[in-house]
């Protein structure tokens, strides 16, 4: 009897343990406390809705949100609430890196190195790790299909000042997109252009459009022949049944367009997650899905240029003078292109 309750007492123990221990494992699955994230970010809705997608399946913890407006309106809300003394997004998301140098200037953006930058150019990453590109922009040349034919088909950028496009050749505004002001920049510091390629494009009856999508969409419908725009843009309204045809030139305006932390963010944790997911590979096929060029070199978007060619094709650019000289290029652009 007596080897029958140790016997028992011997089972009851071991069964205590791994009884214990298998609460102890299943604790440890448990996803952690809830925490969220909040991005600022001038991208399109469609894409910021895949990748908030993405974001909260893989952390079903993690609430994120986001808002979403053009450049100006995302910096105007940062400063607003900056000098309210209270900055609600955690990370921000725009096309233009000379802003992202403002905001490192004054102390603002928390370092961070990212395990998924490992593999992304030198050239895409701020080399304090304030910033880094998540997603490429390239500038293209863009054609109605019906209305540009055969040898008028352009090809590189002066193409543009053929006169059967006359008054038919539009672009957007760099006053209201970050990422054309970055293209104006590109162009005006390229010898081979400068700012007489504005100046023969005026004479050619260049439009200037409010909006990155404003000249493709009218490109589209036809009221205009060509016009430059970005490449996703383009892409996505062709996958949509729009008549549009693009071209990258043998130089183009390139932009990658990064990711940062917020120093003053309340939820820095949430927001590594976010900017790790981003850059993941699993992210980067969001983007992709999405017709956005990727910046993690092992990935490419089928029609599109590469990160490594793209960045190999771009216009030289000195960020540093964007910053410091922007609105002086605005005026100048102005000056050129809206006055009749």
């Amino acid at each position: 009897m007596k080897k029958l309750i140790l016997i028992i007492a011997i089972f009851a123990l071991a069964a205590a343990f791994v009884f214990a221990g298998v609460q102890k494992e299943e604790a440890a699955e448990e996803p952690s406390a809830k925490m969220s994230v909040m991005l600022y970010s001038s991208m399109q809705e469609a894409q910021l809705a895949v990748i908030r997608e993405g974001f909260i399946k893989k952390y079903p913890n993690i609430s994120m949100d986001y808002y979403r407006g053009g450049t100006g309106k995302v910096l105007t809300k940062l400063a607003a609430e900056e000098q309210a003394g209270s900055i609600m997004a955690d990370m921000f998301w725009i096309a233009d890196p000379s802003r992202y140098l403002e905001y490192k200037e004054r102390d603002l953006l928390l370092p961070y190195v990212s395990p998924e930058a490992k593999t992304i150019p030198d050239e895409l990453k701020d080399k304090d790790n304030c910033f880094c590109a998540a997603r490429a922009i390239i500038f293209t040349i863009i054609w109605n299909k019906d209305a540009v034919k055969g040898d008028d088909i352009p090809k590189d950028w002066d193409d543009l000042l053929n006169p059967k496009f006359k008054g038919y050749v539009a672009m957007p505004d760099p006053t209201f997109s970050g990422s054309t002001l970055f293209t104006v920049a590109a162009f005006t510091e390229n010898p081979e252009y400068g700012w007489d390629f504005f100046k023969k494009l005026k004479e050619n009856g260049m439009r200037v459009e409010k909006g990155s999508s404003a000249p493709i969409n009218k490109t589209s419908a036809g009221e205009y022949d060509v016009c430059i725009g970005c490449d996703y843009i383009v892409r996505d309204k062709a996958s949509r049944g729009a008549n549009l045809a693009y071209v990258y030139p043998p130089k183009v305006p390139f932009i990658g367009s990064p990711i940062a932390i917020l120093k003053p963010s309340k939820n820095v944790e949430a927001a590594k997650k976010l900017y790790d997911y981003i850059l993941s590979l699993e992210g980067q096929q969001v983007l992709i899905d999405a017709h956005v060029v990727p910046v993690r070199p092992e990935l490419s978007l089928e029609g599109a240029l590469n990160i490594k060619d793209a960045v190999e094709r771009a216009m030289p650019i000195n960020i540093e003078r964007l910053k410091n000289e922007r609105e002086d290029l605005i005026d100048k652009y102005n000056d050129i292109m809206k006055k009749e």
